[in-house]
């Protein structure tokens, strides 16, 4: 028998036609894919739906191996270089390649991809060096040909770089650099103007300032207005700010973090010398954040920086839009476990301490758009001169290769062939109109307009966000404003009613185990997995409602006004629903309940809150069920259900899928023996189960991780507050939706940074923003708080310059440096 290869066992029609066809399903794979990722790339910022994920998934990932594949199949054809169909098809090379660098709607498809940007350095080199060369090498007839195909491969060549560029911003060891905001280019203050109000006046005795009020390590001042002949003049190498884009306010106290100690001491002797005196705190002093009243006002408790009038009455929120940006490059760094400074937190706690519970979720969404830009797409805007220029640049490229095209002889060419040409230069085209549409009309352009008192470039900013049809075009929501619903009951129900089904399925499953193992892995990836199956089918979404949302502002307000320093801070931070019950002196009978397990906690007070909400149901007491603190009860116990058992990674570390799946078996065997088959039912046997002779968390077996009698021991506690502690139902109500939300409070601070950045990519979650909110009213433990003198502090006394003969730059001043 001769020895053949393999592709001639086929039929000659067949490889001949393969081998024809390849190159063009492969970049009609590569245009399909783009146009998909063009589409829905921005929608995941405002929806959840799994199969959104899984098209995009399919359209970001086989980009590099279709470009590879592609350059394959034209070293094998570069014999043929003189075919005038391979001629053609060699020119898509550069529209693939194009490809790679991707629409502005999406960049990464997780937030790992940020963190292996530097993969793609060698990738774009090989990749490009590759194409280039083969390119270069394949004869053409045509020279203009070869002049359009050398522009579209260096249009193609920038976006990929423009790509890793922004794949790298969005990594956490570029967001742990301290990146000062500097100030627009034309911004209405400029540095010069901003010197020519101000001028400082320091003195240490001055009255205005309590002097017990000055925390270590910082130096306070009083900006006062003053003839600019009387003005001061010291060196400015002294005064050297942390943030020097810090907006300055006359009138007001503001803290300059970081003098120059250096420029400060240079040429003075402090050993000894009289007028200078050195003083080491105790550590054990506890130094107080202490708002530090204006000169103007004395009566005034705070400060409060005002943010700025808006300036352009036609972008909506203004306002708000431009305190997130303010606020924006600050908190950012907290996505990166970076520790924010005291004085951000004070000024930002301040702010949202005085604004209503709509406006704080609007800023904190605001905040949050902008970071899902930072992980997941290009964040651009007409103020970038780069981008806005590069864009118009491969837009002109486009439309001048398209035209040029359009000259060339081409009855050479197959028909096939010239339309798939057509469509990769058209929508070249359209997506970058596309991108400068979306560019135009995004909010940090809005937030840049808002700065500027300029009509026309206003009148143009509406025109172009008229374009934004809504079929095409993602919404301008900032995220889905839904919570993710999970009741046990009902899973143990539906369990109970599906067990002839199931037992079919496991049959079936053994029958085909070859195959359900090989669908399993694509299955689980895409977050469907048959495992989970029963647990996902009773999850549903519902949209937070207004008043959730004033509760948990509400409670997070009176605690952040109770948190005086950072000892504190972290200390309501801990609080898993102790100090709800604490306040309402309702401890003993309950603190067993929230033990060290959080998933135990969970668990315990979901079935709980369950018996008494349809217990309550059950007697017909509408006014207590429609009350908002047992709705928001309900709605916050199978939320934090539903993160158990379908993200358990935003949660502490513990074993609440075991204790799930243990009380939820354990469920349906009680369920099973006494013929049960809806929730009231349900709720009203569990809360007749003798708990009389059973201890607090006492479990049946000695391995058994179920807690469905706990649960009911802790149900008919809260109801027995009604009859001993003569409490309504109300107030059981109300003391229950304290433990939820601080529950809610702590779950949100204890998960990774990096479960948040991944939410943001899923149409967001209710704990994201919760986090955020903390972090603004200063419940948060990443935060870098006044810590005691553990070094030498100066103090220079007034007039000392005369007793100790320093140098004369600055010595007629006043100075109190006290170093931290």
């Amino acid at each position: 028998m001769n020895n053949r290869p393999v592709l001639e066992i086929l039929p000659q029609s067949v490889t001949g036609f393969f081998n024809e066809w390849q190159p063009r399903i492969l970049a009609l794979l590569s245009l399909s894919s783009q146009i998909a990722l063009l589409l829905l790339g921005n929608r995941r910022k405002y929806k959840a739906e799994k199969w959104l994920r899984s098209i995009l998934w399919v359209a970001y990932s086989p980009e590099d191996l279709i470009v590879a594949v592609f350059v394959g199949i034209l070293s094998d054809c570069q014999g043929n270089g003189e075919n005038p169909s391979q001629q053609l098809q060699a020119f898509w090379m550069p529209f693939l390649l194009l490809h790679l660098g991707g629409p502005d709607t999406i960049t990464a498809y997780s937030s790992e991809d940020n963190e292996l940007w530097k993969r793609q350095i060698p990738q774009i080199l090989l990749q490009f060096g590759w194409a280039a060369s083969k390119i270069l090498r394949t004869s053409w007839k045509g020279k203009l040909l070869n002049i359009l195909a050398g522009l579209m491969f260096l249009a193609g060549l920038s976006k990929s770089c423009e790509k890793t560029l922004f794949l790298k911003s969005g990594s956490k060891g570029h967001l742990r650099k301290p990146h000062p905001v500097a100030r627009p280019a034309d911004d209405t203050d400029s540095p010069d103007d901003t010197d020519s109000h101000v001028s400082s006046s320091i003195s240490a005795s001055n009255t205005n300032v309590d002097p017990t009020c000055r925390c270590p390590g910082h130096i306070y001042t009083d900006i006062v207005l003053e003839p600019e002949g009387n003005r001061p003049s010291f060196p400015d190498d002294v005064l050297e700010w942390d943030r020097p884009n810090r907006p300055i306010y006359p009138d007001t106290v503001l803290e300059w973090n970081r003098p120059n100690y250096a420029a400060f001491t240079r040429g003075c002797d402090f050993n000894g010398t009289p007028g200078c005196h050195c003083s080491c705190p105790s550590e054990s002093e506890e130094c107080e954040i202490v708002n530090i009243p204006s000169p103007e006002s004395e009566k005034s408790e705070e400060v409060i920086i005002p943010s700025p009038p808006s300036r352009n009455k036609t972008i909506p929120d203004a306002d708000l839009l431009e305190k997130a940006d303010q606020f924006f490059p600050k908190f950012k760094r907290l996505f990166a476990d970076v520790a924010l400074y005291w004085t951000d937190l004070e000024q930002s706690k301040s702010f949202f301490q005085n604004i209503s519970s709509a406006e704080a979720y609007q800023v904190v969404e605001i905040e949050l758009g902008f970071m899902y830009d930072v992980f997941y797409a290009k964040r651009v805007a007409v103020y970038d001169e780069f981008s806005f220029l590069l864009r118009f640049i491969n837009l002109l490229v486009s439309i001048s290769v398209l035209l040029s095209f359009w000259i060339i002889d081409k009855h050479e060419f197959q028909y096939v062939d010239l339309i798939i040409t057509w469509l990769l230069l058209v929508e070249a085209i359209l997506q970058e109109i596309y991108c400068i549409i979306l560019m135009c009309s995004s909010e940090r352009t809005e937030n840049w307009l808002n700065k500027r008192k300029k009509t026309g470039m206003t009148r143009i900013y509406q025109a172009i966000s008229s374009c934004r049809v809504p079929f095409l075009f993602p919404d301008k929501k900032r995220w889905s404003d839904s919570m993710g619903q999970c009741s046990l009951l009902s899973n143990s129900l539906e369990n109970f009613h599906i067990v002839v089904w199931k037992m079919l399925s496991e049959v079936w499953n053994f029958c085909i185990s070859l195959m359900s193992e090989m669908l399993s892995e694509i299955w689980n990836f895409f977050s469907i997995c048959l495992e989970d199956e029963d647990c996902s089918k009773n999850s549903s979404v519902v949209r937070v409602p207004k008043f959730l949302k004033i509760l948990i502002f509400e409670q997070l307000h009176e605690k952040s006004r109770t948190a005086s320093n950072n000892k504190k801070t972290k200390k309501f931070s801990a609080h898993k629903g102790e100090s709800a019950l604490e306040n309402m002196k309702c401890f003993s009978e309950l603190g067993w309940s929230l033990g060290e397990e959080f998933d135990e906690n969970i668990l315990l007070w979901h079935i709980a809150t369950e018996l008494c909400y349809y217990a309550d149901l059950k007697r017909n007491y509408s006014i207590s069920v429609e009350n908002s603190n047992c709705k928001a009860s309900k709605l916050v116990s199978d939320y934090m259900l539903h993160l158990l058992v379908n993200r358990p990674n935003m949660l502490p570390n513990g074993m609440g899928e075991i204790r799930f799946r243990e009380t939820c078996d354990e469920a349906r065997k009680f369920f099973l023996s006494g013929n049960i088959k809806d929730k009231i039912q349900a709720c009203e046997k569990l809360l007749q189960v003798n708990t009389k002779n059973r201890q607090p968390k006492e479990k049946e077996e000695k391995n058994c991780m179920s807690v469905l009698f706990n649960a009911c021991l802790l149900a008919q506690s809260l109801q027995l507050l009604e009859k001993e502690m003569e409490w309504n139902r109300e107030k059981k109500w109300e003391m229950m939706s304290d433990v939820w939300i601080e529950m809610l409070s702590y779950a949100a601070s204890q998960c990774p940074s990096n479960q948040h950045a991944e939410a943001l990519g899923q149409g967001g979650e209710l704990l994201t923003h919760v986090w955020l909110l903390m972090a603004h009213f200063g419940l948060t433990e990443h935060s870098q708080g006044p810590r005691t003198c553990n070094r030498v502090s100066l103090l220079r006394l007034q007039n000392a310059d005369e007793q100790s003969g320093c140098g004369s730059g600055f010595s007629s001043f006043p100075w109190e440096f006290l170093c931290s």
